[in-house]
């Protein structure tokens, strides 16, 4: 009785079931809960330390004092081109009608920067078709100037080769016609940014900056890539590829010419300065743009192609103001005739006082 009594009574073997089931819940539910807890958080935190690029600290900063300078001197550049183009150098050369459109592309350019300096000083606050009108002035002004750097160096190419028997014979209608093409065409390419903008949202407000590329859809992949692609192309990849081919094949009989030939000279430095402003821009755009398919998409990539995107569209933007002075500084002409015109303007109060006396 007493070796019985010390030796414990097995439990039965239902109980046991039952404590085997409840030690194995116990077990692993935990593991797996936490498991799934620590994927949670170590996700959330790398979203964090994933921080978006702040354009409006640098927009609010040199945008305003940048432009400012920009308008001023485009304004008075252009205008002073106009004039000495139509009147004085007269439209009977096929260049001085292009390059008088060209005065009138970057003009329309400029009609939109005075929005955007107030846009970036004030946090980009503008109302949706305010946005929407300016984001139609900017880009029919860049995609008019590129086609018509496209019309000039063709038409340079032409006549060095003496190949202007391919063109009508009144060369001045053939103009005309070319350069209504190319506005008509300029609206046309404007139109996908104006049918797909959507505005972005930040505090209850629509926010519309010039450096951002604000007719990219958020939403819309797609459409997304085939703006940036149609940016790129029409405004950069045509200007470059028709310029790397007739300078090829002009570059020997240029260089045995001299720098006698100044009609040459300014179309390919009007055309050369164009893409060095707008070249990077493009680029930092594509790479921003497609940067899932270029291993670009981590948060240091992201933060940089952002910053890049804002610097070279701002820089770009001054493109507007360099044309006037390439004509000061390459054609003597215009030179001679942009001096005649400021003397006849200083002279006028003068005159104005001596005729009563």
């Amino acid at each position: 009785m007493v070796g019985q009594e010390a030796v414990p009574s097995s439990p039965p073997p239902e109980l046991c079931q039952v404590r085997g089931l409840k030690m194995t819940n116990y077990t692993s539910a935990p593991e797996e809960d936490y498991d799934v807890l620590i994927e949670g958080d170590l996700n959330g935190d790398d979203m964090e330390t994933c921080p978006p690029y702040d354009a409006k600290l640098l927009s609010s900063r040199v945008v305003p004092l940048l432009f400012s300078s920009v308008i001023l001197a485009g304004l008075l550049g252009n205008t002073l081109a106009v004039p000495i183009l139509a009147k004085h150098k007269g439209l009977r050369h096929t260049e001085k009608v292009y390059f008088l459109n060209v005065a009138f592309s970057n003009l329309c350019f400029l009609l939109s920067l005075p929005f955007w300096a107030y846009a970036a000083s004030h946090g980009g606050v503008l109302g949706n078709p305010m946005c929407r009108i300016l984001i139609a002035f900017s880009s029919t002004g860049l995609y008019s100037e590129a086609f018509f750097n496209v019309l000039l160096i063709v038409q340079r190419y032409l006549v060095f080769f003496n190949m202007r028997t391919f063109l009508p014979a009144r060369m001045v209608r053939w103009d005309i016609v070319s350069s209504v093409l190319v506005w008509v065409l300029a609206t046309l390419a404007v139109l996908p940014e104006l049918a797909f903008y959507e505005p972005q949202m930040e505090s209850q407000k629509y926010e519309c900056f010039l450096s951002r590329p604000h007719f990219l859809p958020a939403d819309e992949v797609k459409w997304k890539h085939f703006l940036s692609l149609k940016m790129t192309i029409l405004g950069f990849l045509i200007p470059l590829c028709v310029l790397t081919f007739c300078y090829a094949r002009l570059r020997k009989p240029l260089r045995c010419r001299g720098r006698e030939d100044h009609p040459h000279n300014l179309v390919f430095a009007v055309v050369v300065v164009f893409l060095l402003m707008w070249g990077p821009y493009n680029i930092a755009l594509c790479l921003s743009t497609f940067k899932e398919h270029f291993s670009l998409h981590d948060c240091n990539s992201s933060y940089r192609l952002d910053g890049s995107v804002q610097i070279t569209r701002i820089v770009a933007a001054t493109h507007c103001c360099v044309s006037p002075l390439l004509h000061v500084v390459l054609d003597t002409t215009f030179r001679r005739h942009l001096c005649h015109l400021c003397c006849l303007w200083r002279d006028r109060p003068l005159r104005a006082t001596e005729d009563p006396v």
